[in-house]
């Protein structure tokens, strides 16, 4: 068995040493000796190298040829393993052979090998095995029979160097070919080339008695012309014959893998053989049918005499059953770098299951990708929907709460905006009434001068006294209306200012800037401010910043409730300022249900105000940021458009309030019955 085993490594070393192309196919020619010279070895030759050659380095894909040579070149085999079945024909048909040759035509042999690979594909990577005793001894009649030894090996010499040539790797295994031959006696040329078949001589058991004058070993003429060494064989010893350099690459797969998903890991260990640092990538891991399971590529290194764990991820496809399954790997590696043994079987129990299956199938993955953006999007445009009706409802909601704020407004002290409108309205009722006491004392004066005497002119007097009380507008009333107007007028003053056709916006005075008061302010504490409820109510506010763009929607108006805080400021703050560069949370603007008050949080940007500003609204205030650019900011009730609309449209519709003509007169009736 040691011999059967030195045998495999020599042809293994043979076939691992060979140069390949990088994931290339390979046609491996093996030149085999099938002259009765081989009869002792012939069946292990067969046993243990061809046969264990073809399971443990051929892999699916490459070709396997075989010719056989003795009085004549004969090819027996050329088959492409494809399948599991391709490799094991190819076996069977290995035993089919027998060695029944009586001569070796060496140099025939060598030509013929070369016109036959020189018809193969280019493609693929050629590998030549040469396995014989190395005599050469042809027949008589043969086409180089009547050679002698310079002729031969020149016809060797010729033919080798055509291989060398053309890039083909020639490999050559040798076997003892007489049981009185030793070693050193095979591998000298010169001691047997041109001896004649004597007990010793190169004819072997069986054979015919040589009659070429040129008959003779010339197996290291071939070896010296292709540039490779002989792997011998020794029986006696054969340690020393293959010595401590056979590069032999191993890996193993586990036999067992017991259940697994279609999707799972294993592992598998390489082994270098060699004295040599090997960088190693696995690339693919090929089923029998060629479909590649490996999901990621994996890298080593080997180092001289070690082994190395590799993980592999591996998938197997969808049209697998579940159960019991025994799966054939063939692994890949770059450079086409080989490894033994060429297949492995490995055994598992395949358990199939909804969502690994789904999420394995290509399809599968592409619905799920599908259902999730349908449903991103559905949820998407839900909340885009409740955002829009959270906004739209929002409007009524405060128009009502400002709505059902109104009669309180008018206890406790109206806005500006319907202050306004109570002075308009409280114009009118004076100015009616004024109208009315005007002719009652026009009455009262017709009366008077036509009366009779004194008391008549008195009573007169004293009614006339009583008409003005009752008509009298309270001081503090007319203050308050007067106060108002002033208010409107200075208002529409500004905004007339600020609106006016060609007007640079610049005609508000500014306070230049103080580097040493911003410095202070910068060194302050954010402003202390406690939050009061002065009454329930809610407003929309808007925030003007001069000079800046005002065609951005709603994002400065705010409604606000009683006790309420909004933030002021850049980046996200609720009224925002865009015009400048600004920090977030510049201050925070308060709502107590009737006026505002801003508060800064950074007083650095506030240089006018040491404390918080009460009854911001309607009020301008200067912001300077850190480069001393001034910034002026405004707070208003904010007004929807088509509320002005409709306001100044029901106001050509609204009636003013008069004194009818029946009413004068019956006062005029009453005055003359008490005269």
């Amino acid at each position: 068995m040691k011999k059967h085993s030195i045998i495999v490594f020599m042809l293994a070393l043979s076939l691992m040493a060979a140069p390949v192309g990088a994931e290339g196919k390979v046609d491996l020619v093996v030149l085999l000796d099938s002259s009765k010279s081989m009869f002792q070895y012939y069946n292990q030759v067969i046993d243990y190298v061809l046969t264990e050659t073809v399971r443990e380095f051929l892999r699916f894909g490459d070709s396997f040829h075989l010719m056989s040579f003795s009085d004549s070149t004969q090819l027996e085999i050329a088959q492409t393993l494809r399948t599991e079945p391709d490799l094991k024909s190819v076996i069977a048909r290995l035993y089919l052979l027998y060695p029944l040759g009586r001569n070796t035509d060496l140099v025939t042999a060598l030509k013929n090998v070369y016109g036959y690979v020189d018809d193969l594909p280019t493609e693929n990577t050629k590998h030549i095995i040469l396995i014989t005793d190395g005599m050469h001894s042809p027949a008589p009649g043969s086409p180089y029979s009547n050679l002698d030894v310079p002729g031969v090996r020149d016809e060797i010499d010729r033919a080798a160097v055509r291989i060398r040539e053309r890039g083909w790797t020639m490999r050559i295994v040798r076997v003892p070919f007489s049981p009185g031959a030793t070693p050193a006696e095979s591998q000298d040329p010169a001691s047997t080339a041109g001896t004649s078949g004597t007990s010793g001589s190169p004819g072997g058991v069986g054979e015919a008695d040589p009659s070429s004058p040129g008959t003779g070993d010339y197996l290291a003429d071939v070896a010296a012309a292709v540039g490779q060494d002989i792997q011998t064989f020794d029986p006696e010893n054969h340690a020393a014959s293959v010595g401590a350099g056979v590069d032999l690459h191993r890996i193993v797969f586990p036999a067992e893998l017991g259940v697994e998903h279609q999707a799972f890991t294993m592992q598998v260990e390489v082994s270098n053989g060699s004295d040599l640092r090997i960088p190693l990538e696995l690339t693919g891991l090929l089923l029998e049918d060629g479909t590649d399971i490996l999901v990621r590529k994996v890298s080593a290194e080997l180092a001289p005499g070690t082994s190395v764990s590799l993980s592999l991820k591996l998938e197997l496809p969808d049209t697998m059953p579940a159960g019991q399954t025994r799966l054939l790997l063939e692994p890949r590696f770059n450079n086409d770098f080989r490894v033994t043994p060429a297949r492995s079987a490995v055994n598992l129990t395949l358990k199939k299951s909804l969502l690994p299956a789904f999420f394995g199938n290509s399809g599968g993955i592409v619905l799920l990708i599908l259902i999730l953006l349908i449903t991103c999007a559905a949820i998407l445009a839900l909340l885009l929907y409740i955002r829009r009706a959270h906004r739209k409802a929002e409007e009524p909601i405060v128009d009502a709460l400002l709505d059902s704020a109104t009669p309180e407004r008018s206890k406790a002290g109206a806005p500006a905006g319907l202050e306004a409108r109570a002075v308009h309205q409280g114009t009118l009722q004076q100015a009616s009434v004024n109208s009315r006491d005007s002719a009652m004392a026009q009455a009262a004066k017709l009366s008077a001068a036509n009366a009779p005497d004194a008391s008549a002119r008195r009573r007169l007097e004293s009614l006339n006294a009583a008409s003005s009380q009752r008509h009298t507008i309270p001081e503090n009333v007319l203050a308050a209306r007067e106060s108002s107007s002033r208010d409107m007028a200075q208002a529409a003053s500004v905004l007339g200012s600020w609106n006016a056709p060609g007007s640079s916006r610049k005609t508000l005075p500014l306070v230049p800037e103080d580097s040493s008061r911003i410095k202070s302010a910068a060194s302050r504490a954010p402003m202390h401010f406690e939050p009061r409820i002065t009454r329930p109510g809610a407003v929309r506010l808007i925030m003007h910043v001069k000079d800046q763009n005002p065609k951005i929607g709603k994002r400065n108006i705010r409604p606000m409730h009683a006790g309420g805080r909004a933030s002021v400021g850049g980046g996200k703050s609720a009224f925002l300022i865009f015009l400048l560069p600004v920090p977030r949370n510049l201050a925070h603007l308060h709502y107590d249900g009737i006026d505002a008050t801003l508060v800064p949080q950074k007083p650095e940007f506030f240089p006018d105000y040491n404390s918080p500003v009460e009854s911001c609204i309607g009020r301008d205030i200067r912001v300077v940021t850190v480069k001393g650019k001034e910034l002026i900011i405004r707070f208003e009730r904010y007004v929807p458009p088509l509320d002005r609309i409709n306001k100044l449209l029901h106001c050509l519709e609204t009636p003013g309030m008069t004194i009818g003509r029946t009413d004068l007169y019956a006062e005029q009736d009453r005055a003359a019955e008490q005269v």
